[in-house]
């Protein structure tokens, strides 16, 4: 993708660890290293060959670009790691009076000429989180065998003759956007389930605030932590840095969805991710067709509509799992990549009630230039239109008196358009940025850190943190 795309998503990792990748993590070691296991990954297309057509799964990009193609099914282990076994490709070039190919975890099942595996399956669901069984799919129609995952259809005629013994984790085919929408409080967020449940819109008074140019913006939650080798790791909760939105739909790297679900009575929506790393060229193996996968952790939100009968504000909750981590780990909790529409920077402290406007350098050409604010008790960022009447605010408690934030970011990534691009929309390069950080060792397991997310007139937005504030709220 052009480099100033994922650029916006790249400082965020710089500034906050200071530290640069200078060598490649050999996946060998990552059994050892903090994060658990990070797993070079095979994308599994599913192509149409002839005219019957015969459904083929391929790992192979020639053969995947010489054939119709239905988009994604699986991520695989590319290699053989702990607790999987080789998924093989068979052929029979005269079954039902007609080519077939299906997979197995048996070489030469039904007299099948056995070709290469197409990836490693895992053994057990519990082997890995988000894993979900291999469908393999039989025609009773025309007798051909075809391949699908739980997030699609069954086609025509297709029955799923799962494989017991083989999990992997599953895609949606062709799909960019899968959305789960909830409403309330005069808010629609949307998130995108094929990138991981991350919130792709957030409307509000007919306006829609964020970007979504590639997977590494949106509203989201990310961690960034030294794996070692001067290797800087950075798990992220929708996908990598080959999500382009010029990239097609079958080429992106979402990361794998583990659960989501709303909450109607509540107004909460809840999604789970198995992140994945940002920069998958850090890993040996890793790169535009090898998604790296941290299998062993999670990395969600719990988003509560109209929070304590505000309207527009939610409270956020991150959902980190994971094994333990040390090193000063910082966690986005999270970041909000906003149209370039809104470029006006504040300050808030909602217990002096005090506001204050930032006049915010360019970040681009890469920077190291966000502005750092930390609440020095309560209080928050804000990002506006040029007449202050669309805003999107962030509110937060100071890790001093029992909250989660241990500063705020502020980036502008509109105000130098050779460097950074230009446009306002939804997809364009230029885009504004916040993010709320959080530092300091975590044990394991599961984690949570709450914001307030919130919408309004600059005006509203104060009124909504002074409440907020008021309460108590961390």
């Amino acid at each position: 993708m052009p480099r100033r795309t994922s650029s916006v998503r790249r400082l965020a990792i710089v500034t906050v660890l200071a530290t640069v990748a200078t060598t490649l993590l050999p996946i060998e070691a990552a059994l050892a290293a903090q994060g658990g296991e990070a797993v070079v990954a095979k994308i599994l297309w599913r192509v149409r060959v002839g005219s019957r057509p015969d459904l083929m799964t391929t790992k192979d990009n020639a053969e995947r670009d010489g054939f119709p193609n239905d988009g994604q099914i699986y991520y695989l282990p590319a290699t053989q790691v702990a607790n999987t076994r080789p998924l093989y490709r068979l052929y029979n070039p005269n079954a039902y009076g007609h080519m077939d190919h299906m997979e197995s975890l048996t070489p030469g099942e039904g007299g099948y000429q056995t070709e290469a595996p197409v990836g490693y399956a895992y053994q057990a669901a519990g082997n890995a989180q988000g894993l979900s069984q291999y469908r393999r799919t039989f025609n009773g129609c025309n007798g051909d065998h075809g391949s699908r995952s739980v997030n699609e259809p069954a086609l025509s005629c297709y029955a799923d003759e799962p494989l017991a013994g083989a999990f992997g984790w599953p895609r949606f085919a062709n799909t960019a956007s899968s959305p789960l929408t909830l409403s309330g409080g005069g808010v629609t967020v949307e998130s995108n389930l094929a990138a991981g449940g991350a919130v792709f819109q957030w409307t509000h008074n007919g306006v829609q605030y964020l970007n979504r140019r590639d997977y590494g913006r949106e509203l989201q939650s990310s961690v960034f932590f030294d794996r070692g080798n001067h290797v800087q790791s950075n798990p992220t909760e929708a996908g990598d840095t080959w999500t382009d939105w010029d990239r097609p739909a079958w080429a992106r790297h979402g990361s794998p969805l583990a659960s989501a679900s709303n909450n109607t009575a509540t107004l909460t929506q809840s999604t789970r991710s198995v992140p994945i790393e940002f920069l998958p060229q850090t890993y040996a193996g890793g790169g535009p067709d090898n998604p790296v996968i941290y299998k062993d952790m999670l990395l969600g939100k719990d988003i509560t509509l109209n929070w304590g009968g505000l309207g527009p504000v939610a409270r956020y909750t991150t959902v980190l799992t994971s094994p333990a981590l040390t090193g000063e780990p910082t966690v986005e909790i999270p970041t909000g990549y906003l149209r370039a529409e809104f470029t006006r920077f504040f300050t808030y402290d909602a217990i002096s009630q005090t506001i204050q406007e930032i006049n915010q350098s360019p970040n681009c050409p890469d920077s190291y230039n966000y502005y750092h604010y930390t609440p020095p008790n309560r209080g928050g960022v804000i990002i506006a239109n040029s007449s202050l009447t669309a805003a999107m605010g962030v509110y937060g408690a100071n890790k001093s008196v029992g909250g989660s934030v241990s500063e705020m970011l502020l980036g502008n990534f509109f105000s130098n358009p050779t460097a950074c691009g230009g446009g306002t929309g939804d997809h364009d390069f230029a885009t504004s940025k916040w993010s709320v950080i959080h530092k300091g060792n975590l044990g394991a397991g599961t984690k949570t850190f709450n914001t307030y997310v919130m919408t309004g007139s600059v005006g509203n937005i104060k009124t909504y943190m002074n409440q907020l504030a008021a309460w108590g709220n961390a």
